[in-house]
C-alpha cells in the first residue's frame, strides 16, 4: 500500500471496485475476455487478433494521455464502440455473483472506516452502475455505501474526472475532503490527486483490510 496524500479531514473515502474491493484474476480476465469476446463477434475477426488490437490500443491512448495505462471503455470507444453500447455489453455480459462471494473482513474493514472517520463511503466504478451494485452486493457490503457511481452515470470513463466530482458531490463533500482508493495509479489516483484529493494506492483487498491503520499510522507499508 502506499498512501500519496491523505487529507486533514476526510469527509468521503471513494473507492474503486474491480481489483480493489475484492482479490480474484480469474473473475479480472473474465470481465476482460468477454467485452473482447464480443467485439470479434462483432467485428466478425479472430478473437486473439482483436485482443492484440485493443492492448495496442490502449496503450497508444495512455502514451497520448502521459499516462502509464488507461481504461477498457477508453480503448473499446476508440475502437467504434460507444459508451452506451459498452454499457448495454457489460450489463449483459457480466455477472459478478457467479465469481464472488460476502467477505467478512471486509465488511469489518469498511465498517470501521466509516465509523472512525464519520465518512461517507462512495463506489466509482468503470462499469454500469447496476454491475457495480451487483457486485457490492456479492461482497456483502452494499448497505455500506452511500453511493455507486458507474459508467452510465457521466458516461465518461476513469480516469476522467467527472466520476470522481459526481463521488464528491453525492457524498456532500468537497473534493479536499475525499480519500480516492484504487488499484491502478494513472487510472484509480492520478486524476483525483489532481482534483486536490487524497490517494491511497492498494495491491488487492488484503490491503483495504488494514487501510484504517495505514491512514492513521500516516504511511503506506
Amino acid at each position: 500500500m502506499r498512501l500519496y496524500r491523505v487529507p486533514e479531514r476526510i469527509d468521503a473515502f471513494l473507492f474503486d471496485i474491480d481489483g480493489t474491493l475484492y482479490t480474484d484474476r480469474e473473475y479480472g480476465r473474465f470481465q476482460i475476455e468477454v467485452l473482447v469476446r464480443e467485439l470479434a463477434r462483432i467485428r466478425g475477426e479472430p478473437y486473439d487478433e482483436v485482443a492484440a488490437l485493443v492492448e495496442r490500443t490502449r496503450a497508444a491512448l495512455a502514451d497520448a494521455e502521459g499516462r502509464a495505462s488507461t481504461s477498457l471503455g477508453n480503448a473499446m470507444a476508440a475502437l467504434g464502440v460507444d459508451i452506451g453500447t459498452g454499457v448495454e455489453w457489460r450489463r449483459r455480459l457480466i455477472r459478478p455473483e457467479r465469481f464472488l462471494s460476502v467477505d467478512p473482513a471486509l465488511v469489518a474493514a469498511l465498517s470501521g472506516l466509516r465509523d472512525r472517520y464519520g465518512s461517507a463511503l462512495v463506489a466509482v466504478t468503470n462499469n454500469p452502475r447496476s454491475v457495480g451494485e451487483a457486485t457490492l452486493e456479492a461482497l456483502g457490503v452494499h448497505g455500506l455505501f452511500s453511493a455507486v457511481v458507474g459508467l452510465d452515470d457521466t458516461m465518461r470513463s476513469k480516469p476522467a474526472a467527472e466520476p470522481y466530482l459526481l463521488a464528491a458531490r453525492l457524498a456532500g463533500a468537497e473534493p479536499g475532503a475525499c480519500i480516492s482508493v484504487g488499484d491502478r495509479y494513472d487510472v484509480d489516483l492520478a486524476v483525483p490527486l489532481e482534483l486536490g484529493m487524497g490517494a491511497a494506492l492498494v495491491d488487492g483487498v488484503e490491503d483495504v483490510y488494514g487501510l484504517a491503520e495505514a491512514i492513521d499510522g500516516g504511511a503506506g507499508t
